[in-house]
């Protein structure tokens, strides 16, 4: 039975229904199922030789841009890769098969690569204006907060600090964008937990540096400054956008320990 008798909108040879044809001939089809599948099937084992090597890198691809894209975007690479079929079973041209997937990854890789990106820094962003929202709360709101919260000045000054060291790492992250490299074969997941994560770290970076100087530990001549508070606020900025100040601080401790 011939497969150019199938048509769009009527059930395909895997009893899925046909949303585009990308191919047909006498004795094979490729095409894009409902759910927005490449399948394909042929009758003749000759147009299967060497099929193995083109099958798994499109099927390999095929789930990145599912895991990658929104779902337009994902059909249309996957249309592109489904062309990889397509030339195997009409022109039995494997070499014309691995450039169409090789020239489709690498788009999939550069449009992947600014999803990813944009997945980073949309959570830094999000996390980062929770923070200041708390910070302007907090401050507009100190007298009343502290019969409850702010027993004391210096707990003040802690709270505000850690939340300054979320802010610098916010400035860290934006600083070092152009050269943050995310690996395509992650879920958008993980990145948006790294950009998390990052002002997080901030977060903590802060509250460390205010309690080495609130225990003389460290610049200690910050707390006897007219100006302490706006101090504190620099020194939370800079320990959260350093990736450096902290781990070699700890390292300083443990050398005189």
């Amino acid at each position: 039975m011939s497969f150019t008798r199938y048509k769009v909108g009527q059930i395909g040879p895997l009893d899925k229904k046909i949303k585009e044809i990308i191919f047909r001939s006498e004795n094979s089809i490729v095409y894009m199922d409902e759910e927005d599948v490449i399948q394909w099937t042929a009758y003749s084992e000759e147009l299967l030789a060497n099929f193995g090597d083109i099958q798994n890198n499109v099927s390999y691809w095929e789930s990145i841009c599912n895991r990658l894209f929104f779902k337009k975007n994902s059909y249309d690479y996957k249309t592109l890769l489904a062309e990889a079929y397509a030339r195997m079973l009409d022109d039995k041209n494997i070499d014309l098969a691995r450039n169409i997937i090789e020239n489709t990854k690498e788009r999939i890789e550069k449009h992947g690569k600014e999803v990813l990106k944009q997945s980073y820094i949309l959570s830094s962003i999000t996390f980062t204006i929770i923070i200041i929202t708390v910070l302007i709360l907090i401050v507009f709101n100190k007298h009343s907060l502290s019969e409850y919260i702010f027993y004391s000045e210096s707990k003040f000054e802690i709270i505000i600090t850690t939340l300054f060291g979320g802010i610098g790492a916010f400035v860290f992250t934006v600083l070092k964008l152009k050269t943050y490299t995310p690996e395509i074969i992650l879920s958008k997941n993980v990145h948006i937990l790294d950009g998390i994560l990052r002002i997080f770290y901030g977060l903590i970076s802060g509250l460390i540096i205010i309690i080495c100087i609130k225990s003389n530990l460290l610049m200690g001549f910050v707390k006897d400054s007219e100006q302490s508070l706006y101090l504190y606020c620099f020194l939370g900025i800079i320990a959260g956008a350093s990736d450096l100040l902290i781990p070699n601080l700890i390292k300083q401790f443990e050398n005189v320990s």
